[in-house]
């Protein structure tokens, strides 16, 4: 029996050093990049069967008795739990308020060819514009479309261009909103402008003039300063008719009713019966190929109160130089420019598995998959997954320091209480060689 209890002090050593050694890791690791605390879970060993199943005392069975062998290792889990997000001002650093990893690629001549992944969003831009991880892998995404959805598929490295211009714009679309007061007196007008662009991004002025002239009716006209729109009323005085003018009449809710256009064509940008609106041709030295710059009236309102119409919006620009670059909480990558253009290039990848506690370890804050962990699944973040992309923050260790102090203590005396079993079955050991004295 005192043999045994060797052997069941012995596990108890070797187990509860398999905690110290856990614990110390999570301290080591309290001020580490998104890491997650260790858990070494024991398990009772078989025990040493002393009076089996099969007897019966007066036709009753009797309970089996057996004794233990000690304890071991289960298994070592790891805490996936959300660590807190830490501001840096960094654009690059990257956290994820949620499930999921960040997608890198394989590391270069590694035995395994699996995707990295990792919590760890302390990324830079190298001198080729790839975004990169601390230690160099590439953190891969989709590419991302003109209309901004990614497109899912093949994953691909992160990246931009660094010497990235946006080129000029010229002005095909523009809309005007606000309201015109319906207390307006018969003869009361109301101008507003905006700036418009034309193929090479030069700055060109559009004016709108509003005329009340009777009740919810209201002539407008299109004046062009600058001379770069055709004129349709090229016989008319253009400071009276303008380049384009008409009518707009208004319902008793207020919206917009008909749009009339007088001497220019119809705009309705989608294909609706109703006139939204004035097309005016560009000139041909601005804009070659007959484009048109289409301004849509539907969104004007006419309620009691200020008149307060302006110009909502229009869709050209000048060209510009790469500002710099950001990334959206959708884990978009958007460039910016000098001219105010937002061009999103990227979306990260954000992987998850069924079971991350299977995921293997392999170091530098990476992990990979394994059967345990089941496959790794690719997802957008904000879309398939309750994850987003918090830029400028890191993610910090999940570790408590209280708490791993305390287990300490605990697994530093379950560590003694072992050692004391060893030294009470030796000192056994000894009566029972001083026995045959």
């Amino acid at each position: 029996m005192s043999l045994q209890s060797l052997s069941t002090g012995v596990s108890g050593l070797r187990s509860h050093q398999t905690r110290l050694d856990t614990v110390s890791n999570n301290i080591a690791n309290s001020s580490t990049t998104a890491f997650k605390r260790q858990r070494a879970a024991f398990s009772e060993e078989l025990g040493q069967e002393i009076l089996g199943v099969g007897r019966t005392a007066g036709g009753s069975a009797i309970n089996p008795s057996k004794v233990g062998r000690g304890v071991s290792v289960a298994s070592i889990d790891r805490n996936f739990s959300q660590g807190s997000l830490n501001d840096t001002g960094i654009k690059t650093d990257l956290a994820l308020n949620g499930d999921g990893f960040f997608v890198a690629s394989p590391k270069s001549g590694a035995a395994s060819d699996q995707r990295r992944l990792t919590r760890a969003g302390n990324f830079t831009f190298n001198q080729n514009g790839e975004l990169v991880t601390a230690n160099g892998l590439n953190v891969q995404g989709w590419e991302v479309g003109e209309d901004g959805t990614a497109n899912t598929g093949e994953l691909k490295n992160v990246q931009f261009d660094p010497n990235a211009q946006s080129a000029a714009k010229a002005t095909t679309e523009a809309e005007v909103g606000g309201n015109l007061s319906a207390d307006a007196e018969v003869g009361d007008t109301s101008e507003i402008s905006s700036v418009i662009y034309d193929e090479q991004g030069k700055a060109h002025n559009v004016v709108i003039n509003f005329e009340n002239i009777s009740e919810d009716t209201w002539n407008y006209t299109v004046k062009d300063p600058d001379g770069v729109l055709e004129d349709e009323n090229a016989a008319s005085p253009p400071d009276e008719d303008g380049v384009a003018n008409g009518t707009i009449k208004f319902k008793d809710n207020g919206s917009v009713d008909t749009v009339g256009v007088n001497e220019a064509g119809n705009f309705n940008p989608d294909g609706g019966p109703n006139n939204d609106g004035v097309s005016i041709e560009w000139e041909s030295n601005a804009v070659q190929g007959g484009k048109s710059l289409g301004i849509s009236l539907r969104d004007i309102t006419q309620f009691s109160g200020s008149t307060t119409s302006k110009f909502q919006g229009q869709n050209g620009n000048s060209s510009g130089e790469l500002s710099g670059v950001q990334f959206t909480p959708e884990g978009k990558l958007q460039l910016n420019y000098t001219n105010g253009v937002q061009e999103e290039e990227y979306q990260l990848a954000i992987g998850d598995v069924n079971n991350p506690n299977g995921l293997e370890q392999q170091g530098e804050n990476f992990f990979t998959t394994t059967g345990a962990s089941g496959d790794l699944q690719l997802g957008q973040a904000g879309r398939d997954l309750q994850t987003s992309v918090v830029s400028g923050a890191l993610e910090s260790s999940n570790v408590d320091l209280a708490k791993e102090f305390s287990d300490l203590i605990r697994a530093q005396r379950s560590y003694q209480a072992s050692s004391q079993i060893i030294t009470t079955a030796d000192e056994v050991l000894n009566q029972t060689v001083q026995l045959k004295r």
